[in-house]
């Protein structure tokens, strides 16, 4: 029997307010981390998107999961409120056919993926339209966008010292981009040294949400892959974003 001194509902607030605060504590703990995408839900997207019919020629990579060893963090926030949460240490890559080319998804974390589509031509490897889903305490926006005109990921042939830039439209949001082929480096891939080119692309976009973002990635000619890549990313506005990660391939062979 509970004591007459202490009213019942005294005690009832009392727990409800416990156990808010206890839940306000996970969901401020579980926004603090990220999750890592396994090789069976990547696969699972792989088959979903058409399976290993993608290539093979040139410029398009072969079709299916790849991973990255990877290290990195982000923070996200809204107003005065941020949250900092450290990526997991494998990121999926993957790659299913589309019309011309092919699309790639990249998982950072299953709290935030990137996807972009890509026409192959004579010319080089054009970027068509971009997602992006990022997540924190469940909250996020799985944005899908067109870009016109396409930006140029990446002219063929592509040589050390080429340098080329443009504009275009993500959906309303203006971006300005300019990319340098840097030099030349080995990036060891499992036990094999790959040749790679370094190409580094700085991107700014104007907008509701501005930012900047840079992308370094080792890209190997002969696998139509980066074998490393680096982002840093900066995105303000009503909400934040800050990410850094850093990526190495672990095996050009792709599960299927």
């Amino acid at each position: 029997m509970l004591p007459s001194v202490v009213p019942r509902w005294l005690l009832v607030t009392a727990l409800v307010l416990l156990l808010a605060g206890g839940a306000a504590i996970w969901l401020w703990r579980s926004a603090g981390s990220s999750s890592p995408v396994s090789e069976e839900s990547a696969l699972e997207s792989f088959r979903e998107g058409g399976g290993a019919v993608a290539g093979p020629r040139p410029g398009v990579p072969r079709a299916g999961v790849y991973t990255y060893r990877q290290s990195g963090e982000e923070t996200g926030g809204a107003g005065p409120l941020s949250v900092n949460r450290d990526l997991p240490r494998e990121a999926r890559y993957v790659i299913t056919p589309a019309p011309e080319g092919y699309q790639e998804q990249l998982s950072l974390s299953e709290q935030h993926i990137e996807g972009v589509r890509y026409r192959v031509t004579d010319g080089g490897t054009l970027a068509t339209w971009r997602r992006t889903d990022v997540t924190f305490l469940g909250i996020g926006r799985d944005d899908r966008r067109d870009l016109r005109p396409p930006q140029l990921r990446l002219p063929r042939p592509l040589a050390v010292g080429s340098i080329w830039s443009g504009r275009y439209a993500a959906g309303d949001l203006p971006v300005a981009y300019r990319s340098e082929a840097l030099r030349r480096e080995r990036v060891e891939v499992g036990d094999e040294p790959v040749p790679a080119i370094v190409v580094r692309t700085v991107a700014d976009t104007g907008g509701p949400h501005p930012g900047a973002r840079t992308d370094t990635i080792w890209w190997s000619p002969r696998l139509a892959l980066p074998v490393r890549w680096t982002i840093e990313m900066e995105v303000r506005g009503t909400v934040s974003l800050d990410t850094r990660a850093d990526l190495r391939l672990a095996s050009a062979t792709p599960l299927t």
